[in-house]
């Protein structure tokens, strides 16, 4: 059977696995639903929510944020039909720290709740206007509250990354000391955080929190290092990591699902049971219902993540894809392309050709060659296959 990557030695050598390990729990919650639609500009309706995550569900992500349920009767709505239909995925909603956020969420049988409490210096200042003693109270009377709900709780004391480290510790402490709190989220609401300091936060919580309450850590893309901070912050400890389909989310977006997963599973080891070939096509779905192009060269599942069209190049794929490509395109449902363009060579055209039974002379390809590249040239792009067939029929 053939493999389906061919990756660097250099991630097995001890020197770089002495300091990596991932806790045996580790798995992951997608937050397209609720922290995708904070993009702005990004509108999802009661069908689209349910569409994205009936094939969540099917591909076995453990867990979904399903969205705020306090934001209209219609996300209410959804949430409880997505509660109803997931058989794979445990749901989940956003709440605020008001007691009738609680009361929907239980009432519309959701699993759990993630309570937004932020804890950044700023954030307190300007939007909660709490002192240290009131937060503290307050995380009690909630988390208590959501408890007597029935609820599975996840305290998300956000922007994280930017608090007092001595009133972190305090908040850690009494989250274990509370006794109704199951998980805390590590947030980089801006992503201000690089990963060598979420993989020091990580273990610095951990260590206050142990095994009673589980970490979970949830990166913004500010700076291009969301995916490596969410991976630092497991390699520190957190059993849980908060993505989103195409990294969709405020500002730059989130950690993206797709990269994450294929990270763990290809350049660590780590497969968390979700079934990576329908990658693609929750990628496009999401794409498609955000109304959110993606770039197509976005690692994963862009467009032109599998297609190549340098003529050196594609003379090595022609003969060993893995001269290209660390991994298959069919281990995410995606499939490699050639493409015909300005860069391209001889033995791309000929593998086109030959793909659709057609034979040219030598001196015709070099010939078409030329023929590609100045049209190529005059449209700024690669060819269509139509456009690349009707300079064929020149020489047929």
């Amino acid at each position: 059977m053939r493999p389906t990557s061919y990756l660097s030695p250099f991630n097995n050598i001890p020197e770089v696995t002495s300091g990596i390990s991932f806790s045996n729990d580790l798995t992951l919650s997608d937050c397209t639903l609720r922290d995708g639609e904070q993009q702005a500009g990004v509108v999802f309706t009661k069908e689209d929510k349910i569409a994205i995550a009936k094939l969540l569900d099917e591909m076995r992500i453990p867990e979904i944020e399903a969205g705020m349920p306090c934001n209209s009767q219609e996300d209410a709505d959804a949430i409880a039909e997505i509660t109803r239909l997931c058989k794979n995925s445990r749901i989940t909603a956003c709440v605020r720290g008001l007691e009738r956020d609680f009361d929907l969420a239980a009432d519309i049988g959701v699993w759990g709740v993630t309570i937004s409490l932020p804890i950044g210096i700023l954030q307190r200042k300007y939007k909660l206007k709490w002192d240290d003693d009131t937060y503290i109270r307050n995380m009690y009377h909630l988390t208590e509250y959501a408890k007597k709900k029935g609820l599975y709780v996840n305290l998300s004391p956000y922007d994280t990354t930017r608090a007092e480290p001595a009133f972190l510790d305090r908040v850690m402490t009494e989250a274990v000391r509370c006794g109704t709190i199951d998980r805390v989220r590590l947030v980089d609401t801006v992503g201000s955080a690089n990963p060598e300091a979420i993989r020091y936060l990580a273990r610095r919580i951990k260590g206050i929190l142990g095994d009673k309450v589980w970490l979970e850590v949830h990166c913004h893309n500010d700076f291009g290092l969301a995916v490596a901070s969410a991976l630092a912050g497991a390699m520190g400890g957190a059993e849980v990591v908060s993505t989103t389909i195409n990294g969709l989310g405020e500002r730059s977006g989130n950690t993206s699902t797709e990269e994450l997963l294929l990270a763990l599973k290809l350049l660590y080891g780590k497969d968390l049971g979700i079934d990576l070939t329908r990658l693609t096509d929750v990628s496009n779905l999401v794409e498609k219902l955000s109304n959110t192009p993606l770039q197509k060269h976005k690692p994963v599942v862009g467009r032109h993540s599998f297609s190549h069209e340098s003529g050196m190049v594609v003379a090595g794929v022609l003969e060993e894809p893995f001269v290209a490509e660390a991994y298959a395109p069919e281990l995410v449902g995606a499939h490699r392309e050639i493409l015909i363009g300005k860069k391209s060579g001889a033995k791309s055209l000929e593998a086109k050709l030959n793909e659709n039974g057609i034979h040219l002379p030598e001196e015709a390809v070099r010939e078409l060659l030329t023929d590609v590249k100045n049209q190529a040239l005059a449209v700024k792009r690669s060819l269509t296959d139509d456009e690349f067939f009707d300079l064929v029929r020149k020489y047929q």
